[in-house]
């Protein structure tokens, strides 16, 4: 135990002696350091950041950007897909005029077609020749309602052909849509979206009625019905209670026969009908509304730049022009 508590010697003492530790030349030391390297006028920190652009001068430059974008394609627009969208119209125009059994630009018509409607049982039998846009004979037997065993006969001949306005009139329609193509000039420069819209609104209004004129008949009243020429033109003459009509709605040809009775001293009619499609009309039908579609897509895409009044030709600064 004495030998392990025994103090050490001062000989074995380790030597601490060495420089004193001065405390204010240590501060003074390390001050200088820090002060050195904060002073120091090349260092990363002391850079100052580059010039910003204000946020607002971007956002008016992207403006000015996307109004020259748009103002560009205004121009393509106007000056070439315009024109070729009226080209590609006045093809499928004429192939549909072409198609009508009416002489219309160029078409000679008078085109023939043979029928045969009925409507069971043996209600209604009728062989019609179609030609152009009468027709020019029809055998008709269809029977009475009030005595089903009675079967009223009647014809129409070649000398009294029965006319269906219908045709006609969607004739003249188109023959004005393919009028209004026609008279633009194919080198003509269009300057505003008005001008363009004008035109496109005149050739939708034409293509419009005349495509109509076939799917909404005009029915005429049943006593205007009977006092009509094509009535009085049957041979022989039907019973001062019965009328017939012709008439086409959508591709169809359809054959209405009528029958009138005084109820209780109200006049009421009866009618049966039969109907047969007719193959030109549906291809009539259908160009018109490949026609229909493609001018309105272009009326919508002019009608978008025509919401910037700003647009017009030429309104595009010098050094924008060659784009």
């Amino acid at each position: 135990l004495e030998q392990i508590f025994v103090p050490p010697s001062p000989e074995a003492a380790p030597n601490r002696s060495g420089p004193a530790f001065d405390r204010t030349s240590s501060l003074r030391q390390s001050g200088t350091s820090y002060a050195s390297v904060g002073s120091a006028s090349s260092g990363p920190y002391n850079r100052r950041p580059p010039p910003q652009r204000k946020v607002g001068q971007k956002m008016a430059d992207c403006e000015k950007e996307e109004a020259l974008n748009l103002q560009v394609e205004f121009e393509w627009v106007l000056h070439e897909e315009v024109h070729s969208v009226l080209k590609q119209l006045h093809v499928i125009l004429v192939e549909c005029a072409h198609r009508f059994p009416v002489p219309l630009y160029g078409n000679e018509g008078k085109k023939q077609d043979k029928f045969v409607l009925t409507a069971a049982p043996e209600q209604l039998k009728c062989i019609v020749t179609l030609t152009g846009d009468s027709i020019t004979h029809a055998d008709i037997n269809f029977k009475v309602q009030r005595q089903q065993q009675q079967i009223q006969r009647t014809s129409i001949t070649q000398d009294y052909p029965w006319k269906i306005q219908q045709v006609q009139d969607a004739a003249n329609h188109l023959q004005q849509a393919i009028n209004h193509i026609d008279n633009v000039d194919s080198a003509y420069h269009f300057k505003t979206s008005d001008e363009v819209l004008h035109i496109l609104g005149n050739i939708l209004g034409a293509l419009q009625r005349g495509r109509t004129s076939l799917v909404v008949p005009r029915k005429k009243p049943i006593d205007e019905l009977m006092k009509s020429r094509n009535m009085k033109a049957l041979s022989p003459n039907l019973p001062e209670d019965l009328a017939i009509s012709f008439y086409i709605q959508s591709h169809k040809l359809i054959f209405v026969a009528y029958q009138l009775t005084n109820f209780q001293g109200t006049m009421k009619f009866d009618s049966c009908q039969a109907e047969c499609s007719v193959p030109w009309l549906n291809e009539v039908l259908v160009l018109f509304t490949v026609a229909l579609q493609l001018c309105q897509q272009l009326k919508d895409k002019i009608s978008v730049f025509s919401q910037y009044k700003d647009f017009t030709v030429g309104s595009r600064s010098p050094s924008a022009l060659s784009y």
